[in-house]
């Protein structure tokens, strides 16, 4: 897989956008514009991701105050939505009798399978949930895997270690969103390690980490970890000013680069 840099340019625009969110990382080159990709993290493990001729996925969305301690925004928007398992905080806590947060019209996928929306092929390869989560649904997890703009993203839910198989049909991967915490709540540090090894990512989005200003109290929501004692003694994470990342195939670092994502603004703790 070959990463071409034309020339990062990363500028900061402050606006309102779809999550009316207050600015956005805007890395993209003229030539490349109308080819770019917008991610957007909402919270948790929640995302949406827009592609450019403007189709909108929403993976996994969290139920509001289902062990983590706060509230899913209202009006995010969504043509197709990725669910990788049926937990709460996976599922817009559906499975808790929760109504669904997103759009009544958009289409909700679930297993494993080859799908397309508009201008995104979407993949879902069979994994399992971490041990000793989710016996209760037998451990399944879909690994989504998306085909869009020039890239190829994954969000692997809360997988365990993939196996060779999973890996084989995953392949290597531009964008790698994958769960990360101090505490090792899904993922052990040789798991992470090994699975990056396995998909050789250009950029890792960590996710399903404990939100410091969301939740202050430490142990809130229970064994989960903050992401900065994992992030300690790596030299190649950048911070991001914002909760939405605009990209393009030749805006990928040349080497594997940690992207830390600021939550959506719309996104307050209880009462603030």
């Amino acid at each position: 897989m070959t990463h071409r840099i034309a020339g990062l340019l990363m500028t900061l625009t402050i606006g309102a956008g779809s999550h009316g969110a207050l600015g956005q990382e805007q890395w993209s080159t003229a030539d490349d514009v109308n080819y770019s990709v917008t991610i957007e993290y909402i919270a948790h493990a929640a995302f949406q991701i827009t592609s450019p001729d403007g189709a909108q996925l929403l993976i996994d969305p969290y139920g509001s105050r289902e062990w983590i301690g706060y509230d899913f925004p209202s009006g995010v928007k969504a043509d197709t939505v990725l669910i990788t398992h049926p937990h709460y905080d996976h599922d817009g806590g559906i499975s808790r009798g929760h109504a669904a947060p997103w759009p009544g019209s958009a289409k909700v996928l679930r297993n494993p399978g080859s799908y397309v929306a508009r201008d995104i092929e979407i993949q879902g390869v069979a994994g399992k949930h971490a041990d000793p989560y989710g016996e209760e649904f037998g451990q399944t997890n879909t690994i989504w895997i998306l085909n869009v703009g020039g890239l190829r993203i994954a969000h692997i839910g809360d997988n365990g270690p993939i196996s060779d198989d999973a890996a084989d049909k995953i392949g290597e991967v531009d964008i790698l969103m994958m769960p990360i915490d101090s505490q090792h709540h899904i993922l052990k540090a040789d798991e992470i390690r090994a699975i990056l090894q396995q998909l050789q990512p250009s950029v890792i989005i960590p996710m399903h980490y404990r939100l410091e200003d969301l939740e202050p109290e430490e142990g809130e929501p229970d064994d989960l970890g903050d992401i900065d004692g994992w992030l300690e003694g790596h030299h190649n994470v950048r911070r991001l000013g914002s909760n939405r990342l605009i990209i393009s195939p030749d805006d990928l670092p040349e080497s594997e680069q940690i992207f830390v994502f600021r939550h959506s603004p719309l996104v307050t703790r209880p009462g603030a």
